[in-house]
């Protein structure tokens, strides 16, 4: 028995009775086609067993309905649950998705973005990775026609471009606020690299509501880590914990910093909370469940994921003329409150 060659789109044509470009319009949703002609169509390709060429496509119209995603890390809870929804919300309105993971590497994230160009993506979501200074890479990309929005970690370099963020500054006052109504009054800071925006605005927010409240700010209690590991916690609570004279608080600028200095304390036999308090930005799920449980700084990961995407498309269709009015979206963050600051009992 011979074997039926694939069907094409000269098939679907030949069965509706229309031209092939019309299919490829009907297929593609073009507004020219009408809704009965499409109907059509689509019902003959289901019919026949057609599938559209993706890459055919591509070179066709320059463009794939394929989103890429560009982050630091997979292994925390935040990017990994910002990837989740972008991959969901981008399933939902037809987008594939590829996610490029830099491990906060300057290089690999220029690596990866001339990849996502030469594989002719719609746009891209980006978090910035720790060493990025330089956006000559992101500026190539919106030349060549694909559409960018950064989350979370962003720049104001990049004009015209969307942007989804949280309140970095409020959520780290509130957090230190939270610190000083627990009876804190000796509160020491952990920051990442503050070239990164969101960093300068968390110390901001921690040194304004010192400030407000009366309490100094002592330098030597401000330090800085490069990538804000477990390992860099536990150096910097070493440097904070041993001498004589030491904070009665932590605020971390991230969960994991927060977790590692909560485990060095206790191996020296600092008590948590009573001796010392500490608060982590963002959340790690185990945060909940280690004793004791670690106050932190809630992310809206899901809403950050899905209005990524639902921006990006909105440019993507939106006319070629250069109209498109790009935005920065703040969304706010939630303060949850657990054992490792609980020196004042509530009731």
């Amino acid at each position: 028995m011979k074997k039926k060659n694939r069907i094409n789109i000269y098939d679907v044509a030949e069965a509706v009775g229309v031209s092939i470009s019309t299919v490829s319009r009907a297929l593609n949703d073009d507004p020219r086609i009408s809704p009965k002609t499409k109907a059509k169509v689509r019902a003959a390709a289901m019919k026949l067993g057609f599938q559209k060429n993706a890459l055919a496509t591509s070179l066709s119209t320059n463009q794939t309905k394929v989103i890429g995603v560009i982050v630091p890390q997979l292994n925390r809870e935040f990017l990994s649950s910002l990837v989740h929804n972008i991959e969901e919300t981008a399933f939902e309105k037809g987008y594939s998705v590829i996610v490029c993971q830099t491990n906060n590497s300057y290089e690999r994230e220029k690596t990866y973005m001339d990849t996502l160009i030469a594989s002719r993506v719609a746009g891209i979501v980006a978090t910035l990775s720790l060493e990025t200074e330089s956006f000559e890479h992101f500026r190539k990309a919106k030349e060549q026609g694909v559409k960018l929005v950064l989350v979370d970690r962003v720049t104001n370099a990049l004009k015209d471009t969307t942007k989804i963020v949280i309140d970095d500054y409020r959520g780290a006052f509130e957090g230190t606020q939270h610190l000083i109504d627990q009876g804190y009054t000796k509160i020491a800071y952990v920051s990442g690299p503050t070239k990164q925006l969101m960093y300068a605005d968390r110390l901001r927010g921690f040194q304004q509501a010192m400030t407000e409240a009366g309490l100094p700010v002592k330098q030597e209690w401000i330090k800085y880590s490069s990538n804000l590991s477990f390992e860099e916690g536990t150096r910097i609570a070493d440097e904070l914990l041993m001498p004589e004279e030491r904070p009665n608080a932590i605020f971390t600028a991230n969960n994991l910093t927060a977790i590692s200095t909560i485990a060095y304390a206790e191996k020296l036999g600092i008590k948590v909370p009573e001796q010392l308090g500490v608060i982590g930005f963002s959340e790690e799920p185990f945060s909940a469940f280690m004793k004791p449980s670690v106050t932190s700084i809630r992310q809206p990961s899901k809403a950050m994921g899905q209005l990524a995407v639902q921006k990006l498309i909105e440019e993507i269709n939106s006319d070629q003329n250069g109209s498109y009015i790009h935005q920065k979206v703040v969304l706010d963050t939630e303060l949850i409150c657990r054992e490792s600051t609980q020196l004042r009992k509530s009731g």
